[in-house]
């Protein structure tokens, strides 16, 4: 029975957290000093008795941020933190921003109030979990002693511990899933925070994802486009001047290397009217259109009649069985799937597609090619870029 119990129970937890599993525990903070650590502008912090202090006055209305220098997708992270003056918060996954709150992105909250363990996402949804009725009492959290904090963010999965009592929990979201670690001091508030024991587990993700851009440069890649690197891993086409049209071929963003089977996993914006595509098993590189298979990208959001040219078509092939592109300026996240002749596209969490290809006119397209990000001219943004091939 015991042996049964165990298996059942690895199998929930592998289900729960796609099959992860956890490397060897590293400390984020040395307890010394703050490197690795970047301070924004507002308030100041320090390091006292192997714990990082964080001070502000309320006339200081900046929100306060000390900012891992790097940044992490998927982990387990534990730490030790109490409140003694304000409102703080435990960044993850967060991405830089210029305004007065720094970041964007998910916090755990950590303040004097019973919402501890939270999750508020700043820059986007506002509150998305906050701890039950049930769970306050059970997480024992007494305000200005300290509190042990467990925070596990795999793949789009997330949960919260405190005093390792679950106090969120989030199952598919749609949130960043790579960013920043940060420390916040609330402006406009009298601020006095301490954390420490601050460590990490990052997480292998025995499906096989890999990204595909290393965040410096455009290794692995080749173009005549004026496709650049930009902060936090996104990839941007800034299209030159004079520049126009869809059949400039060797401008298209184009892996160096062929791919058969695989899922793609990326988020992709454009900006008004914007155009661009992800073409796949090109055979031919001197013409992508006619030797591949294209999932447009295209300013369609709130389009009611449209068809295969329209965001989330199959181009000459196939309609998407819904129109849910966001508007021009927002992160979209697309998973393609090919294997064999099947192809699978899901579009901000909506299938779309689901073809069998050698039913269509299509049938005839290479087995195996590159994979390419259309240059149409008009400025496109991609980032967190993962392909996992199949076998």
């Amino acid at each position: 029975m015991k042996t049964t119990a165990f298996i059942c129970l690895s199998l929930i937890l592998c289900m729960t957290f796609s099959c992860a599993k956890a490397e060897k525990s590293s400390p984020l903070f040395n307890g010394k000093n703050l490197d690795g650590w970047t301070a924004l502008p507002g308030g100041t912090w320090s390091v006292k008795n192997g714990a990082i202090v964080g001070k502000s006055p309320k006339s200081e209305k900046r929100h306060g941020m000390l900012l891992s220098n790097k940044q992490y997708s998927d982990f387990v992270v534990t730490a030790k933190f109490r409140v003694i003056k304000g409102n703080s918060g435990f960044y993850f996954r967060a991405a830089r921003v210029d305004s007065k709150v720094s970041v964007n992105g998910f916090q755990v909250e950590v303040d004097q109030s019973q919402m501890t363990g939270g999750l508020y996402e700043t820059g986007d949804r506002a509150w998305v979990s906050k701890p039950t009725k049930e769970e306050i009492p059970k997480k024992n959290y007494k305000p200005g002693e300290w509190t042990t904090l467990e925070l596990r963010a795999v793949g789009r999965d997330i949960e919260v511990k405190i005093n390792g009592v679950v106090s969120s929990k989030l199952t598919n979201d749609k949130g960043r899933i790579k960013g920043h670690f940060g420390l916040q001091l609330h402006g406009g508030q009298d601020m006095h925070v301490e954390y420490k024991d601050i460590n990490i587990r990052e997480v292998v993700d025995e499906h096989g994802f890999v990204e595909m851009f290393n965040g410096k440069d455009l290794t692995g890649w080749q173009t005549k486009g004026n496709w650049v690197v930009e902060k936090d891993n996104v990839i941007a086409l800034q299209p030159r001047a004079g520049e126009s049209g869809w059949q400039r071929y060797d401008a298209y963003l184009t892996t160096n290397r062929t791919y058969a089977d695989f899922v793609i996993d990326l988020e992709f914006k454009f900006e008004r009217r914007g155009n661009s595509g992800v073409f796949m098993r090109v055979g031919d590189l001197e013409n992508h259109v006619t030797s591949g298979f294209e999932v447009q990208i295209l300013d369609t959001h709130g389009k009611k009649k449209f068809g295969h040219h329209d965001c989330g078509g199959v181009i000459r092939t196939s309609a998407p069985k819904k129109m849910v592109v966001k508007p021009a300026g927002e992160w979209n996240h697309y998973t393609i799937t090919m294997k064999g002749t099947h192809l699978k596209v899901v579009l901000n969490d909506e299938l779309i597609q689901d073809l069998d290809l050698s039913k269509t006119d299509m049938k005839d397209r290479p087995a195996q090619g590159y994979i390419s990000f259309q240059d149409e001219a008009k400025r496109v943004w991609y980032r967190n870029v993962r392909i996992k091939e199949l076998k």
